[in-house]
């Protein structure tokens, strides 16, 4: 009855470590800009990342309405970065300049995904 405990506990254990593995390398490390035209002129981002995560992404030009693009600057890198995705949703009353952004983003990671 032990030896029977104990492989199914070896089992269980086992199965459990296996199961957890190890995230998939998405993204080579590094930093990288990426660009898209946004409603008025040219945005562009610097994003950064290691081998599994988008760890930061900084706007380093942007001639956007402030009051609008403010709002967009400040939570669709945050939603980004969280869901480790540029696949997130635009602000709304800001469509235009979120999707220049995401789209930003997006280039950005392009450049950093694994071939």
């Amino acid at each position: 009855m032990k030896k029977i405990l104990r492989l199914t506990l070896t089992i269980v254990l086992v199965s459990a470590l296996v199961s957890c593995g190890s995230k998939p390398i998405i993204y080579k490390d590094g930093t990288y800009e990426g660009n898209a035209e946004g409603h008025i002129g040219n945005i562009k981002v610097q994003v950064v990342t290691d081998q599994y995560d988008i760890k930061e992404i900084v706007i380093l030009e942007q001639q956007e309405t402030p009051v609008v693009a403010d709002i967009v600057y400040d939570k669709i890198p945050a939603r980004v970065i969280k869901e480790n995705s540029s696949e997130v949703d635009v602000v709304a009353g800001a469509t235009y300049t979120s999707k220049a952004i995401i789209k930003a983003i997006k280039d950005g990671l392009n450049k950093a995904k694994l071939e």
